[in-house]
């Protein structure tokens, strides 16, 4: 019998919550691949790969890769029916980058999936910088047909973290990508953040919190930065040139963040679990799924914190304006200029 998930008490505001409110009832994501490349595979503007990227860009189940948009839906709904009793579903368009492809095709593929029985939204997973005017326009069309998300892979608010990552974009860039968003109010917003790089300092994430809180996003996914085989992240690894951090490391970090985070702000996942354990080479807790997660609630318990304890400030409304950046909130922080988000096209 597989182990009972960890309860989230009251000290923080979990997606599931979020869910409920919106729909009702529990849902279950199905995490499917439609995209085969990015940007930075691609090796546009000079880009590399990211450092922490394996092969099969973040899909869930790599197998995916050669089934129809309908199989990989059918297949992933029967297994969470039966292990979950899962009635309702989002489809999340996980792997790689998304709208890095045509509008057209998207179009078809959106379609296709809200065609599906029990569907109820779509998920999209995809980059500050793959997100043009026509892409947002998509996003945005959808999104009043019914639920829609946009997870964000903005990783870090800091400069020289996102070149060692080799994000190929800025924190500037992904501001500027929240502030777009933000413009169509129907669409949720996800910022998929890491934590664990070089130079990380608790007041830097707690002024993450503070910046994402004020741009309006409604939802935060954690990620404890760890090493899996075939990436640069593996190579400086070895050379010794990169550790990752312990669980009581990444805890702290997290409580920091949850505090100076906005109440309002769902939180997808509290920490990352290498879904395919051959290939992960360190820190060797990122193979458990539950402890990991109960250990930073167990602290939040022990010391009392929650969610938005120390969070000062409010959310910027849709068409308030340019999203702040870490250095208007922070001037002796970050020190972020003010830029323009960066988009490959679509058309």
């Amino acid at each position: 019998m597989s182990p009972k998930p960890p309860s989230p008490s009251s000290r923080y505001r979990p997606i599931s919550r979020h869910y409920r409110e919106r729909f009702g009832c529990k849902v279950y994501k199905i995490s499917v691949a439609v995209a085969q490349s990015c940007p930075n595979r691609e090796g546009m503007r000079g880009m590399r790969v990211c450092a922490f990227c394996d092969p099969w860009g973040s899909a869930a189940y790599e197998e995916n890769a050669s089934l129809t948009l309908r199989e990989q839906i059918r297949n992933v709904r029967s297994r969470l029916r039966k292990r979950y009793k899962a009635e309702k579903f989002l489809v999340y368009f996980q792997a790689f980058t998304t709208t890095f492809q045509r509008i057209s095709r998207l179009r078809a593929l959106f379609g296709e999936a809200l065609r599906e029985a029990d569907v109820v939204g779509i998920v999209v997973g995809t980059r500050p910088d793959c997100l043009s005017p026509a892409m947002v326009k998509l996003l945005a069309e959808f999104a009043g047909r019914c639920y829609l998300s946009v997870e964000l892979g903005v990783q870090s608010l800091d400069d020289g973290q996102l070149r060692f990552l080799s994000r190929g974009h800025d924190a500037a860039c992904s501001l500027a990508a929240v502030e777009r968003l933000r413009a169509y109010p129907q669409i949720d917003i996800c910022a998929h953040l890491m934590f664990g790089l070089p130079g990380e300092t608790m007041a830097q994430l707690e002024t993450t919190a503070g910046v994402l809180s004020a741009a309006g996003v409604h939802g935060v996914k954690l990620h404890n930065l760890h090493v899996l085989r075939n990436t640069a992240l593996e190579g400086r690894y070895r050379a010794g040139t990169f550790q990752p951090i312990g669980l009581e490391a990444y805890s702290e970090r997290v409580c920091a963040f949850l505090e100076h985070l906005s109440p309002e702000v769902a939180v997808h996942r509290l920490n990352a679990v290498a879904s395919r354990w051959d290939q992960l080479v360190a820190p060797d807790w990122a193979r458990e799924k539950m402890r990991p997660t109960q250990f930073i609630l167990d602290e939040m318990e022990r010391r009392d914190l929650r969610q938005g304890a120390r969070f000062q400030g409010g959310r910027l409304p849709p068409g308030a304006g340019p999203v702040p950046s870490m250095a208007a909130i922070d001037p002796g922080g970050a020190g972020i200029p003010a830029g323009e988000i960066r988009s490959f096209s679509n058309e």
